[in-house]
């Protein structure tokens, strides 16, 4: 009798699941090689407790504004409201509770709904009437930065948060700082949440392939608008801790998050067209880009140097998403053996590739 070895690739396809891998792997090596020529070739203390204090709480509010975008940029679009809405939770902190403690939760939970409406504001226009989130949220931003101007008027009586919420964002464990700490915990439950639970599933399938999640009875366009509102939700939370983080958030609160989320996003794998959202991997693109821009900050290289590099990061990325989901695409075909016009059909790892 002669026994065949099964490959793990040839039983996961089999059985019809897909091959275990670690997401974002290219991502996590990236941040290894940067954290190594930081520490031996630059000199730059990335793990001393001066950097520690500066680098967690910046990597917690960028890691909460890239999953934000990356819910939205699941679905194919874009959010370009994100700085506006920032600020606006700012603004509203600031105004609603006039540094009172005992008034903090009442602004935060009105700062959230109002980012909620956000969410479904945008929802709204890009998913029912099929406008370009690229159009639509550049107009909405314009809209809220407006508001957010006439709401806070000329001159403040108070012009810094409450002290509980100044203590609580500024607070930390060890050296990391509790704002880190949150938003990985907020990327381990929406991982979690998307992986386990039926509603995440659904959001999820809605995302990826909108006509097929309305062909198989799922409400796509509510699934979409949904994710809208969670990831501007995610927004709200990271703009309330970067609020009590800086104490007194002015009209510039947003401004770094316009585009460096999204660079973020792509490099964790994820596609502008639209596709699952991986959130450990968009966590290490944060983490990447919030170290890049500590090590030439310290390096002593200017905004505009740093600026430059996220260009190139986010060309780079771009490209290599592309690049590698072909050569994924070549290498599952060559070891089944199938050509171009039965790899959609006959191979399920390829089927899901091309989802994502």
């Amino acid at each position: 009798m002669t026994m065949i070895a099964e490959t793990p690739t040839d039983r996961s396809v089999a059985l019809g699941r897909r091959p275990l891998r670690l997401p974002g792997q290219g991502i996590i090596l990236a941040n290894l090689a940067l954290v190594l020529i930081g520490l031996l070739v630059l000199d730059v203390h990335l793990f001393s407790k001066a950097s520690l204090s500066t680098l967690t709480p910046t990597i917690g509010v960028m890691i909460l504004m890239a999953l934000g975008q990356a819910f939205i940029i699941g679905t194919g679009g874009i959010d370009l409201s994100i700085p506006s809405t920032t600020t606006l939770v700012g603004a509203i902190v600031l105004k609603e509770a006039g540094g009172d403690n005992s008034a903090v939760l009442g602004s935060i939970v009105l700062a959230l709904l109002v980012c909620l409406g956000i969410g479904l504001a945008n929802g709204l226009l890009v998913e029912v009437t099929r406008l370009d989130a690229l159009v639509v949220t550049l107009a909405t931003g314009q809209l809220i930065a407006g508001i957010t101007r006439i709401y806070r008027g000329p001159v403040l009586s108070i012009s810094t948060v409450p002290s509980d919420l100044s203590d609580f964002a500024r607070s930390s464990v060890g050296h990391v700082s509790i704002i880190l700490i949150l938003a990985v915990a907020v990327a381990t439950l929406i991982a979690l949440w998307m992986r386990f639970h039926t509603s995440g599933r659904r959001l999820a399938a809605s995302s990826v392939a909108r006509p097929a999640a309305e062909n198989s009875g799922l409400s796509a366009a509510r699934q979409r608008i949904t994710a809208w509102m969670v990831g501007t939700l995610i927004v709200g939370v990271g703009a309330v801790l970067l609020a009590g983080r800086i104490s007194t958030p002015d009209l510039s609160l947003g401004q770094p998050y316009l585009l460096t989320p999204i660079v973020a996003v792509v490099l964790g794998g994820a596609a502008l067209s639209g596709g699952r959202v991986r959130p450990a991997a968009t966590v290490f693109g944060a983490v990447f880009l919030v170290v890049l821009e500590h090590i030439l900050r310290v390096r002593g290289y200017s905004s505009g140097v740093s600026l430059a590099f996220q260009g190139l990061v986010l060309g780079v990325g771009l490209t290599l998403v592309v690049v590698s989901k072909h050569l994924r695409w070549s290498v599952v075909s060559a070891r089944r053996g199938g050509n171009a016009s039965d790899r959609s059909t006959s191979d399920p790892v390829v089927n899901q590739e091309n989802q994502e």
